[in-house]
């Protein structure tokens, strides 16, 4: 089975004073981002916090998979994802992602909680596709 998603971005104008918009899927989201967005905090967003965002969306749907797998009932997950760009000889890389997750109203000890939660940093397909970055993960019941 494949499944097939899509995105778009518009760029105009040179990278120190042009700007763009990403649109999302099928509702059609968008979203303006420019350099001031990306490298201060200038008004819009940028590729990092998407990134950031998917990967604690995905993360987040997969450790609640795992935890209903192992028969509990799932409360609520929360995650957040601070992604690192950095500048290296060879130019910009992600080079960290670090997901904190908490679990509200579960019926799981601390210890199981962070058990998935590894497992899921381990196999959620976002964390797979962003292998070349280290991720770390803060896990635990709130």
């Amino acid at each position: 089975m494949k499944i097939l998603r899509f995105a778009s971005a518009t760029w105009k104008g040179p990278v120190p004073t042009g700007s763009g918009v990403m649109k999302l899927g099928r509702g059609g989201l968008e979203i303006p981002y420019s350099l001031k967005s990306r490298v201060e905090d200038g008004y819009g967003t940028n590729p990092e916090e998407l990134i950031g965002a998917a990967h604690a969306g995905c993360f987040s749907m997969s450790l609640t998979n795992l935890i209903e797998e192992s028969g509990k009932p799932v409360g609520e997950i929360t995650t957040s994802a601070r992604v690192t760009l950095e500048e290296r000889s060879d130019g910009f890389w992600i080079s960290e992602v670090h997901l904190i997750t908490r679990g509200m109203n579960q019926v799981i000890t601390n210890e199981e909680f962070v058990a998935l939660a590894t497992r899921a940093k381990e196999t959620c397909p976002v964390s797979k596709l962003y292998s070349s970055a280290t991720i770390t993960l803060d896990a635990a019941l709130a």
